[in-house]
């Protein structure tokens, strides 16, 4: 497939272009054999060799230079694209002049006994009705508005598209999110150690852990349908987990959280960390035993956003590896970043001897320059 036709997302475009141009020669042909008959003279096919077949098939050569120039410049500044195509119009309404005359000649050739015009006859016409250079000038652009108009419906098409499957990934992360939290290990482990506490008197860690679970509970069940929210929302949510975390595990765990201070406000997909937290937690916390680091940073590099999340392993624990532990959750954060930003941003995992370090980098856009991604937010 062309090129042009894949952009525009219509696989036939150069078969319609053809159709359309022998479509409109052909109603021209009606029309001039009505005109004819309407004033009771003679029809003669040497009448429409010139106009509108050779006409119309210079229009229909001429036609795929407008797609080509329209591929090469759909991409450049608005202004520089209108300067570029005003100029380009111009040589197309001489070119196409020079060619239909050229092309009318030729015809004549072949299916006539002598041509209407010599080379000197066409050569001094064409000097005369300079001024219909008018007429191409108008088809160039009709031709290249209807490409835009292709182009921006694809694009619209593309990006309802692509909000509607976000969207249906953001409802899936947030249901298998729901439900890696309603377990029931993750439940009876936190009751448990709330009864253990208040078992031995520790009546504000069990109410903190309780105050806990019930906050992130309802945050989840509440949270609204956002595609991007900032950092520090990301991170209020995590916090929530971390609190009932930190007090199940105690001295088995040592948390560690590095967040640069003007990273708060970045723009970051929603339910980015929380997997990924939980899956450390999940995969390489719950089987250690000694004592584990689980540190989560976010800082700058080279104008970019970085996130990281790396938890430490032990000899135990050698089932956190990515072919094991790439669930829905991890499937579904690596789908997402790649609808969102196109390439842009970069999703890797390294397994070390200490640890595994999950690493995120997302173009730095702040909660001023929300619209930059152009996603519609429900």
């Amino acid at each position: 497939m062309h090129p042009l036709a894949r952009i525009l997302s219509v696989k036939l475009l150069y078969r319609y272009n053809l159709l359309f141009w022998l479509t409109l020669c052909l109603l021209q042909l009606i029309q001039t054999l009505s005109l004819t008959l309407s004033f009771d003279q003679a029809f003669l096919w040497i009448h429409v060799i010139r106009y509108p077949i050779a006409t119309c098939l210079s229009y229909w050569i001429l036609s795929h230079l407008v797609f080509d120039l329209y591929l090469t410049t759909r991409k450049i500044h608005l202004h520089v694209f209108i300067i570029f195509h005003m100029s380009a119009s111009l040589g197309f309404g001489f070119v196409h002049k020079l060619l239909a005359y050229t092309s009318g000649l030729l015809l004549e050739r072949l299916f006539l006994e002598q041509e209407t015009k010599t080379w000197r006859e066409l050569i001094q016409l064409w000097q005369q009705t300079w001024f219909d250079v008018v007429n191409p000038i108008a088809v160039y652009w009709m031709i290249l508005g209807i490409l835009l108009a292709l182009d921006y419906w694809h694009r619209f098409r593309d990006q309802a598209l692509r909000s509607h499957v976000l969207q249906h990934q953001l409802t899936e992360a947030q249901l298998q999110h729901l439900k890696m939290q309603m377990q029931p290990h993750f439940l009876f482990n936190a009751l448990n150690t709330i009864a253990m506490m208040v078992r031995r008197h520790q009546d504000k860690p069990a109410l903190d852990m309780l105050t806990g679970l019930s906050e992130m509970l309802r945050n989840n069940m509440s949270k609204k349908k956002k595609q991007l929210i900032t950092l520090e929302e990301e991170l209020t949510l995590v916090n929530h987990y971390l609190s009932i975390e930190k007090v199940r595990y105690q001295d088995r765990l040592h948390l560690e959280i590095n967040i640069q201070e003007d990273t708060r406000q970045m723009l970051v997909p929603n339910l980015i960390l929380q997997p990924i937290v939980e899956n450390a937690f999940k995969h390489g916390v719950a089987h250690a035993l000694d004592k584990s680091l689980v540190r989560i940073a976010a800082y700058y590099e080279q104008d970019q956003l970085v996130l990281e999340v790396f938890n430490s392993i032990d000899d135990s624990s050698q089932d956190w590896i990515l072919a094991k532990s790439r669930g829905i959750g991890l499937g579904n954060t690596i789908e997402r970043l790649l609808q969102l930003y196109r390439g842009k941003a970069k999703f890797q995992i390294n397994e070390k001897e200490e640890g595994v370090l999950v690493r995120i980098t997302l173009p730095a856009h702040s909660a001023d320059t929300s619209r930059v991604l152009n996603l519609r937010e429900d």
